[in-house]
């Protein structure tokens, strides 16, 4: 029997904020099991509030701004305790040899992200802030015994009478296996592969939904999936890269084909700061105006700005001059594209779920953001989700006894192969920014009918595929209020449904 301490299932900045504090507190035999890093390697920003933010910055006024970004569904005690934390979260990526960008003299180099009230968004001006913790924690757990298993995807949970005892877990070859262990922390990230067209890594499947129900796991907010407003759109070669929300806080418009700075109209202070549902549904307005670019966009005009500046987000500006695009010359064709997950796992202050053992952090968990984030908040909520965890592990008795498991777990890659497609391009349409009460049951009964037929149980991955966007369904059909990035055409202003989170139990 493979049996560790504490599994972690994935391993992008949740799941090392998870084992490096849990290393910290002496915790031993922890197992990250992962195929890959999941969105962190493409991380910007990450938001903290320092004790010497030369913009009287709080953690309260933070805590507040999550809440506005969230339509006040947040769950308060979760934004209440990442918020009051946000220095020891910086504090634990320091102790970890994570370095920040900084001005000329010496002071932390913050920047103005959407959704905040001042700028506070931490960087690193030379590469992905993402990349840089991926060097310097992988090695560095790993040189503090922590064992990372590649090629390695957590495809079940295994439980029993409410507690979790471990994972299935199929490696790179197409074998499956158990790992056991006591605590099990999912660090799976969300869901926007199941829409297909989206800013998201390839890793990140969206299944994990079913994983965690099957388990016994409540949900939470699962009807909210984020666009990010700003991708590139136009050229090929740089489709699905996101223009930062801090370049606005650098001073870049917005502009329809008329050349109309359109977001001063909903917003007279400019486009610093304006959260992303605004920029989304004001985007589209656009185009539905018959204003928007040949791709169903908007333009971003950074002309004006200064080469030095852009050239401080290298990632963005290179993959630009790569492709033939001059930023300082030209008009840059951007609009919105699946990018992230409000919802996921219900967890409690501890970020453990209603199964004892099994923990969420990071995007695998629900509750944080409520409707929306506010931008740079995922590499926020992933550090300080991971660090409460652990603390949280250790603050508790864990189950010691376990027993084997049989692997329940079945391949067909023709199966996958006909049917995955199917379910992800009805999920993009049924699921996508503007929804209905009867599209929505149409695409519910079809995924009902799909999960009965038996060609889709011979593979679990199409099953578990099938079942996440029928939870997802469910819970967009309870939310009949237009809220967050999403608009209900047929309830459009009502706003009395669900003022609070939704829970699938």
């Amino acid at each position: 029997m493979l049996k560790h301490d504490v599994i972690i299932a994935c391993s992008g900045l949740a799941a090392l904020a998870t084992a490096a504090r849990l290393h910290e507190l002496g915790k031993k035999n922890i197992a990250i099991y992962t195929t890959d890093f999941g969105g962190t390697p493409y991380i910007a920003a990450i938001n903290f509030v320092l004790p010497d933010n030369p913009y009287g910055d709080t953690s309260q006024q933070y805590y507040e701004d999550m809440l506005q970004a969230g339509y006040r569904i947040n769950n308060k005690k979760l934004v209440q305790d990442m918020t009051s934390n946000t220095f020891r979260g910086y504090e634990l990526l320091r102790r970890w040899d994570i370095e920040f960008a900084t001005e000329k003299d010496g002071s932390t180099k913050l920047r103005h992200v959407s959704g905040h009230t001042y700028p506070r968004s931490l960087c690193c001006t030379t590469d992905l802030i993402g990349a840089e913790i991926i060097r310097k924690m992988v090695g560095k757990l790993q040189k503090c015994g922590v064992l990372i298993n590649r090629g390695c995807e957590c495809v079940g949970l295994l439980s029993e009478d409410g507690k979790i005892h471990g994972i299935t877990v199929k490696d790179d070859k197409g074998s499956c296996f158990n790992a056991y262990a006591p605590v099990v922390v999912a660090a799976w990230g969300g869901v926007g592969n199941l829409f297909g067209k989206s800013t998201y890594p390839q890793d990140i499947k969206g299944n994990t939904l079913a994983i965690a129900r099957e388990a016994g796991a409540k949900l939470v907010d699962i009807e909210f999936l984020e666009y990010e407003p700003m991708v590139i759109m136009s050229p090929t070669g740089a489709v699905g890269e996101p223009c930062p929300t801090a370049m606005l806080g650098e001073g870049a418009h917005l502009l329809n084909t008329e050349g109309e700075r359109f977001m001063l109209k909903v917003r007279p202070q400019g486009e610093a700061g304006s959260p992303k549902t605004l920029i989304n549904k004001e985007i589209w307005k656009q185009v539905d105006a018959g204003k928007g670019t040949l791709h169903g966009g908007v333009y971003v005009d950074l002309r004006h700005i200064p080469s030095e500046t852009l050239k401080a987000y290298p990632w963005f500006y290179d993959r630009l001059m790569e492709n033939g695009v001059d930023p300082n010359r030209d008009l840059i064709e951007v609009g919105p594209m699946a990018h992230s997950f409000s919802g996921g796992v219900y967890v409690d202050a501890q970020y453990e779920s209603t199964v004892e053992g099994f923990y969420a952090v990071g995007e695998a968990c629900g509750g944080v953001h409520g409707a929306c984030r506010c931008a740079g908040n995922a590499a926020s909520q992933a550090t300080l989700s991971g660090l409460l965890c652990a603390e949280g592990i250790m603050k508790k008795k864990n189950n010691t006894k376990t027993k084997e498991f049989p692997i329940e777990y079945s391949q067909d890659k023709t199966v996958s192969g006909t049917y995955i497609p199917q379910v992800r391009e009805l999920a993009a349409k049924a699921l996508g920014i503007y929804r209905n009460g009867n599209m929505l049951k149409s695409a519910l009964e079809a995924m009902k009918a799909l999960r009965e037929k038996e060609d889709v149980k011979k593979d679990t991955e199409t099953y578990q595929t099938v079942v996440s966007v029928m939870l997802m369904l469910q819970a967009a059909l309870l939310r009949e209020e237009s809220r967050g990035t999403h608009m209900r055409t047929d309830h459009p202003n009502a706003l009395d449904c669900f003022e609070k989170e939704l829970i699938i139990e």
